[in-house]
């Protein structure tokens, strides 16, 4: 296809979804750079991928910078521009990879309806906020994808088309694909069961198993974290506050969802031990309080927590109202500004957020020589399959962790 075609189609969607003048106006100068250096390297207007990226190293080195880790946001949008010539190639639609809330996506009455009855169906106790969220959206880029193809009517579903959305994620990371699946089948669910749709697509739609060898958060070295942790400044209110929730994460394993949702109903001290309900999972855990642990929580609820009676979580933010963080905020931002402090570098290769600091409790666990039962209760995994993709950096210590299979005999 023509960069010409592609560029007509998408300037008309753009259009009618309402894009801000300016943005498009960007998009536009951006399509005539790549026209002039496609027509130039090879001599006429057919697009692809490879070529767009071809383009974006040449011009802006954007290929190599992002190996390298060294590529700012603002180069993120270029790219950006690329994967919208090359969806338009494949599937004639404009797939919103990227959200503003100035922009958001808007459906046509029918589908709005739909959609409605979908967000009460969520509305349950048993799904977590950030998976009603998730859901929410992948049921909005789904309905936007079919009106894009022309469907009016959610009765002229079928898998054609539900492949054909599939398609739409080439590109995203092994477990947005596995995570946007699982939305879509749940969404395809709720149309058969409420009546709206006859046919069960759900079940032709097959989750991708858990890659063994898929990319998991980097654990930290052991002197790195040291050099983190020191970067702290424990001397102020908001250090106290990062520093407890630091070592809460990365020696007793705790996710950022439990947390910043600790309350002080949470902790008995007198039996030094921590329970809770976890977010994502809904099943109670009860954790020893290590010392360190211990210490550091009292530290910032003595001396750096802000005088305010009107909430019972353990963890605020430190300005007015003095709220507890929201379901959304993960808090990778503060994480980051440590390691900007202790002089640790970031790079593509390395996740630098409170998960990371979980799989490394996972890790130091397992240099202690802990069961890998006990680690999968402590971490709160549904199964030991899941630790092990956890753990999969130390293969050896992980054999040593099995029971020998004499020992099943007994069980």
């Amino acid at each position: 296809m023509t960069l010409t075609v592609i560029t007509d189609g998408l300037f008309s969607l753009l259009e009618k979804n309402n894009y801000n003048p300016t943005t498009i106006k960007f998009y536009k100068r951006e399509w005539s750079k790549i026209s002039r250096f496609i027509l130039s390297e090879y001599g006429d207007e057919e697009f692809d991928m490879e070529r767009g990226m071809a383009y974006l190293e040449k011009t802006y080195n954007l290929v190599t910078k992002y190996n390298d880790g060294t590529l700012s946001q603002q180069r993120v949008q270029l790219l950006r521009v690329v994967h919208m010539l090359e969806d338009y190639r494949l599937h004639q639609v404009l797939t919103q990879r990227f959200y503003a809330s100035k922009n958001p996506l808007k459906l046509n009455d029918y589908f709005s309806g739909i959609h409605d009855r979908y967000v009460e169906f969520l509305n349950s106790p048993e799904i977590s906020q950030s998976t009603q969220k998730h859901y929410k959206r992948i049921s909005l880029v789904f309905m936007d994808y079919l009106t894009q193809k022309g469907v009016s009517d959610i009765k002229d579903l079928d898998m054609e088309l539900c492949n054909g959305y599939i398609k739409t994620l080439a590109g995203f990371s092994f477990k947005t694909i596995e995570q946007d699946i699982c939305g879509l089948r749940h969404f395809l669910r709720f149309l058969n069961e409420s009546g709206i749709l006859e046919n069960n697509f759900a079940d032709k739609i097959h989750v991708p198993l858990v890659s063994k060898t898929s990319h998991i958060p980097s654990a930290w070295k052991p002197e790195e974290l040291k050099k983190l942790l020191a970067a702290v400044d424990r001397n102020s209110p908001i250090g106290k506050r990062d520093y407890a929730m630091m070592v809460i994460a990365c020696v007793m394993g705790l996710r950022i969802s439990d947390i910043k949702t600790l309350r002080f109903s949470n902790f008995d001290w007198n039996n030094k031990t921590l329970s809770i309900v976890q977010h994502k999972t809904k099943k109670p855990l009860k954790l020893p309080l290590p010392d360190q642990v211990g210490w550091a929580v009292i530290d910032y609820i003595k001396n750096g927590r802000p005088d305010y009676n009107g909430s019972d979580y353990v963890f605020l933010k430190h300005r007015p109202p003095f709220n507890s963080f929201s379901d959304s905020d993960h808090l990778q931002q503060r994480i980051i500004y440590h390691m900007q402090k202790a002089g640790i570098r970031r790079d593509k290769n390395r996740h630098s957020g409170f998960h990371s600091l979980r799989q490394s409790a996972a890790s130091m666990m397992l240099e202690m020589e802990t069961p890998l039962p006990v680690i999968t209760t402590v971490l709160g995994h549904s199964d030991m399959d899941i630790t092990a993709v956890y753990l999969k950096n130390d293969i050896q210590k992980l054999a040593e962790c099995v029971l020998p299979p004499e020992d099943f005999a007994h069980e």
